[in-house]
């Protein structure tokens, strides 16, 4: 990061770096949403999100779905970050809690989603007064607390000056500020976007807000590791807070990572905020079209299998494992025994009579045997229909 990379007003912010001979950091800017443009894909952005929101109205029982797509988005917004383990991976670790044969990260990817259940459990709760710096430090531990690589201690910002990009502080892409400085930048990322004053910022919509919060929260990088995917954590609970569905936009970032990345470095280098605004926006306009889409084909699904399934009791438990399919695509027995509180046998006969049917797979495993909906797997895995825009070639 060189000074000529600067914008003045964020040259007038670095700051040397004592123990980095000839280095500086660089402490972004108060949030000023003043400086953000009005922007067309914001009106589409909108309009997107409202259709989700009524669509989503009239599914039966959405929560199944939206808990799906929530792990979905836990695998794509890890990848970003350079992960392997895919959706049945995660799906597979969280039946059993058994990583044997599957990706070394599994269970940090199966943390995001915990990470992000708590967030969400928490302002569906408390709205907006959740949103604090020990909220964020909250959500990171869980997030990479059994991480056994983090070399800091989980839910504390870092007490260490960091970079991103390059293999030493002077050919980085961005050197962050320094610790000390790090609570108080957080502290207006959190009352200025997130625990906004009534009259303040609160007349932005909240797509506006979710963008320079996660912007904001990257430039300032407060922890050892972890950022981009707390920082990402943030976009769908700052929208549940506003009352809208928590809209999961890894998909799109992650095909368009390149432009992702440049956007995001542009607002934080040179404070220009529209291609990156621009720029999620049309992320969030594609990932609500991709969320209707495939809860639409989750719920086919259910109704397909209801269909296959006409011919059994009302009462029967391979009937009440359906739904429970449609949330969790990958079961053990003893799942499904809890979940349906029902004996074991009672159980085991539900999940055969469904391998019967060909609606579950078992897997080969004798210890800690799984049994999957390949076919609800399968739409969580579908390639979207709708093109992303080029990227750029430019990675971290």
């Amino acid at each position: 990061m060189r000074a000529t990379d600067l914008s003045p007003d964020r040259r007038a912010r670095l700051i040397p770096v004592p123990e980095h001979s000839g280095a500086f950091a660089l402490c972004p800017p108060p949030v000023d949403l003043s400086l953000v443009p009005p922007l067309p894909s914001l009106v589409r952005a909108q309009e997107a999100l409202v259709r989700l929101q009524v669509e989503t109205e009239h599914l039966p029982n959405p929560d199944l779905v939206t808990r799906t797509l929530a792990r979905r988005e836990a695998v794509l917004s890890s990848q970003i970050e350079g992960t392997h383990a895919g959706i049945r991976d995660v799906l597979d670790y969280e039946a059993t809690h058994d990583a044997t044969d599957l990706p070394a990260d599994s269970r940090s990817t199966l943390d995001y989603a915990k990470a992000l259940d708590y967030g969400l459990q928490e302002i569906r709760t408390r709205g907006i007064d959740a949103f604090s710096s020990e909220f964020i430090c909250k959500l990171h531990c869980i997030l990479m607390e059994g991480d056994p690589s983090y070399r800091d201690t989980p839910g504390r910002y870092r007490t260490i000056q960091n970079w991103i990009g390059g293999f030493n502080i002077h050919d980085a892409r961005l050197v962050p500020p320094p610790p000390d400085r790090v609570p108080e930048a957080m502290d207006n990322v959190v009352h200025s976007l997130l625990r906004y004053e009534p009259g303040s910022n609160a007349h932005y919509h909240a797509i506006v807000r979710a963008a320079v919060a996660h912007a904001q929260f990257e430039a300032i990088h407060p922890f050892r590791d972890g950022n981009g995917r707390t920082g990402r954590l943030l976009i769908p609970l700052i929208l549940a807070a506003d009352g809208y569905l928590p809209l999961y936009v890894s998909g799109p970032l992650h095909r368009n990572r390149g432009r992702y990345l440049d956007t995001l470095l542009a607002t934080q280098l040179r404070s220009e905020w529209a291609g990156w605004i621009d720029f999620f926006n049309e992320a969030v306009e594609i990932a609500c079209d991709e969320s209707m889409r495939t809860a639409r084909g989750l719920i086919g699904l259910r109704d397909d299998w209801c269909v296959r399934l006409q011919d059994l009791r009302a009462d029967a438990a391979a009937l009440r494992v359906i739904d429970l399919l449609i949330a969790s695509p990958v079961v053990t027995v003893n799942q499904v025994k809890d979940a349906l509180n029902v004996s074991f046998p009672a159980a085991n006969n539900a999940v055969l009579e469904l391998v019967d049917r060909g609606i579950l797979t078992g897997s080969e495993r004798r210890r800690n045997r799984t049994f999957r909906a390949n076919d609800a797997i399968n739409i969580l895995n579908a390639a979207p229909t709708q093109p992303a825009r080029a990227t750029s070639d430019m990675g971290f």
